[in-house]
């Protein structure tokens, strides 16, 4: 569940315009630091130079020995620490740090008798003078290296902050997406009426406006070919009874049986789609009475006795509860006939079990048989839908029995579910309201 998870956020439009962000972000924080390097090396570049001059200034200000008390002065007041090393005699001004060894120095300039270079963060500058080597040791560039480190962090709380600015205004901006999302699978289960807001100016405005107007036609379509199969339902009992009261004159007594079976079964077609779009219309065609359910259905599994391959129970939690008692029956009926008439010959007995969850009854029935398609499946419970695309009479009925079974639950506020593998078996679950 957590990998689905992950993979779903992986490969989410969402993510993708975070990352693009991100590694937007990162290139122009890169530009900046090389950009930053290229100037402070050519800025470190004259620095160098500068102080060069500056310190060969000093040089000669110092004389020739370098005066020690000149020296002090000079120290003072440019903040610079000074030493004169000579096989002789030397000195250094106070601050002048210990332990830097000048070997180990980065060199980032040199010319004859002048070097200037790097340790510890501290520039320096080596000239060739009286014998030996007057060295100037300026500090700068310790603080701004501290500044430097303080700016990185800066623009790295800066940039997390415009990252996170990102993120909340993409969520934003992409909600009519998660918007639509819902919707889409709210119209997929059937909720025809639902409808997204249509708020803003752009053009997630236009696409739910399209597909609100996607799912006001499909509404009425479905409704016009629902009233169009009542009409034709209507229709159609008048002359099956004039044909039934018609056929008890033919003298054939093959035909007449025949033809009355034809009529039969056209006659309870009829009786099913008007009694589901009763059920998926009104809960007025329900008749609520106290029902013990485990007596319910014991009564209708006593109607498969003798049929191959047998029903047998699994659990049954005593209940009573209200549901309309014969459609209940006519429910229990439906799914107990199909899973007898999906399991072959020499097969094990359907299963039928009945047990109290904390809110619903959940009424299960399972069978070893053939077995439905996956892709099959979300279609099971459409009217006329039938797994055999052939339609032949020896292999089911009309399509319609788990369709009325779904109104029937459904007009009980219920739910109804199947689960199938093709050579393993189908399993039901019709779960009702206790209260």
């Amino acid at each position: 569940m957590h990998r689905r998870r992950f993979r779903r956020l992986f490969h989410s439009a969402f993510t993708k315009l975070l990352v693009i962000i991100l590694a937007a972000g990162v290139a122009i924080t890169l530009t900046v630091l090389v950009g930053f390097s290229i100037i402070r090396f050519h800025s470190i570049t004259h620095l160098d130079r500068n102080l060069t001059l500056y310190a060969e200034y000093l040089t000669r200000d110092l004389g020739d020995p370098p005066d020690f008390q000149r020296g002090v002065d000079i120290a003072q007041k440019t903040g610079m620490a000074i030493r004169f090393d000579h096989p002789n005699h030397g000195w250094q001004t106070a601050g002048f740090p210990t332990g830097l060894l000048l070997e180990r120095a980065w060199i980032s300039h040199q010319e004859e008798g002048v070097s200037t270079g790097r340790l510890r963060g501290r520039v320096f500058i080596r000239i060739r003078h009286a014998g030996g080597d007057l060295i100037f040791i300026a500090t700068p560039w310790a603080a701004d290296h501290e500044n430097a480190g303080i700016i990185l962090l800066a623009m790295a709380v800066t940039l997390s902050a415009i990252l996170a600015a990102a993120y909340f205004f993409i969520r934003r901006v992409l909600r009519p997406l998660r918007t639509l999302k819902s919707g889409v699978e709210a119209l997929g289960a059937g909720r025809l009426e639902h409808r997204v807001p249509q708020n803003g100016h752009d053009e997630f405005r236009d696409l739910s406006e399209a597909f609100n107007t996607m799912a006001g036609r499909l509404s009425a379509l479905l409704k016009n070919k629902e009233q169009l199969l009542l009409d034709v339902s209507h229709e159609l009992r008048s002359p099956i009874t004039r044909l039934k009261v018609q056929s008890e004159f033919i003298q054939d007594e093959e035909i007449r049986q025949n033809l009355q079976a034809d009529m039969a079964e056209m006659e309870a077609m009829v009786s099913t789609i008007l009694e589901e779009a009763r059920l998926r219309n009104t809960s007025a065609a329900l008749r609520l009475e106290s029902t013990d359910m485990v007596q319910l259905l014991h009564s209708v599994v006593d109607d498969f006795k003798g049929k191959a391959p047998g029903v047998v129970y699994a659990g049954l939690d005593p209940l009573t509860i209200e549901v309309d008692r014969e459609k209940m029956r006519m429910m229990l009926r439906n799914l107990i006939d199909n899973a007898v008439k999906n399991t072959p010959h020499g097969g094990k007995p359907v299963v039928v079990s009945m047990t109290r969850g904390e809110n619903h009854l959940h009424i299960v029935v399972e069978d070893r048989g053939v077995g439905i398609a996956e892709s099959a499946l979300p279609h099971v419970f459409d009217p006329f839908f039938r797994t055999d695309s052939s339609r032949s009479r020896k292999t089911g009925g009309f399509g319609l029995g788990l369709s009325l079974c779904k109104a029937v639950v459904d007009a009980h506020k219920g739910k109804i579910d199947i689960s199938s593998r093709i050579g393993q078996g189908t399993k039901v679950i019709a779960m009702l309201p206790i209260s």
